[in-house]
């Protein structure tokens, strides 16, 4: 299954991944990669049995990022 995963959290049992809900556009494009670079990565592996969601304001991503440049 693809999805955005923290990069930080593989391997471990807090394996984290980016709650795509209440997002439409293409996950590529997903404004958590401005405002966190280099804290996610898309990753198309099978979901191990314990995952944890973290949930984002996409409008509050978009002036992190914003405010990084």
């Amino acid at each position: 299954m693809k999805h955005i995963r923290q990069i930080n959290s593989v391997n471990t049992n807090t394996y984290t991944i980016v709650d795509l809900s209440n997002y439409d556009g293409i996950m590529e494009d997903h404004p958590i990669f401005d405002a966190y670079p280099g804290a996610f990565e898309i990753a198309e592996n099978e979901l191990p049995e314990f995952i944890q969601y973290v949930s984002y304001d996409i409008e509050e991503l978009n002036t992190i990022k914003t405010n990084r440049n």
